[in-house]
């Protein structure tokens, strides 16, 4: 029953993408993958902003609390080239009054967001995070990130489980309506927008590997990493072989 119920999906499904043609000679499957990953990095991120009217004391303020947290990295024996500068920007601020129906001029505000980036496994990692959490509890959060060689690992991981998850389902049904399966004519990483614009004759033979990432949500109160799930999806044409 399983199996008649899957062959006639195939049917509806090839007869709407393919109704131009006199009979269906070509199988198009959706291969799907996860990979889940405990990440390596820990990252820190301290965020804070600067209100004054005069915008040079504004700037030199900003530049004071960037210094501030370098000095207690000195202080604690921590390396102050950790921490990085992600962006700087002074924007006007006003009010708007009610009464008058313009904006008031408040001020010159500044955002700072800090960023410092380690080893999950490096030793210093608990003293960093001790000493953010103690000094800046209200502006600072934390991420676990993937190191560039995870991610590398990963999409070669994802591609060959996507592949291999399209094949299995084209052999099922082409194992159903006994024909072989012949060459890949089209291969496409991620969702195409229309299966019916993926099997055009002009349609790009491949396209850019999309990924998908989930983070499960947690209050992070210690260094022990979430882990990352990382998913993808490849569209695989075959040609039948009768």
């Amino acid at each position: 029953m399983k199996k008649l119920i899957l062959l006639m999906s195939f049917i509806l499904f090839t007869v709407f993408s393919f109704s131009q043609d006199p009979f269906c000679e070509t199988v198009v499957i959706q291969g799907q993958s996860s990979v889940k990953q405990t990440p390596e990095l820990v990252a820190f991120f301290i965020e804070f902003t600067v209100l004054d009217t005069n915008f040079e004391q504004c700037a030199n303020l900003a530049l004071q609390k960037i210094e501030s947290v370098k000095s207690q990295f000195i202080e604690n024996d921590l390396e102050e080239e950790l921490v990085k500068t992600i962006n700087y920007s002074i924007s006007v601020e006003n009010r708007h009054d009610s009464r008058s129906g313009q904006q008031i001029f408040i001020g010159y505000r500044a955002h700072i967001p800090l960023s410092i980036k380690t080893n999950v496994s490096d030793p210093n990692a608990s003293k960093i995070f001790e000493l953010i959490k103690s000094n800046f509890k209200s502006n600072f959060r934390i991420n676990f990130e993937l190191s560039e060689n995870q991610i590398e690992n990963i999409k070669e991981k994802l591609i060959e489980l996507a592949v291999q998850d399209a094949t299995s389902k084209a052999e099922i049904l082409a194992e159903n309506l006994n024909v072989k399966l012949g060459r890949i004519s089209k291969i496409q990483y991620g969702d195409p927008q229309m299966v019916r614009d993926f099997t055009r004759s002009n349609y790009n033979l491949i396209s850019s590997v999309q990924l998908m990432s989930e983070v499960i949500k947690a209050d992070i109160n210690t260094l022990t990493p979430v882990e990352i799930e990382m998913r993808t999806s490849v569209m695989l044409a075959w040609e039948i072989i009768y």
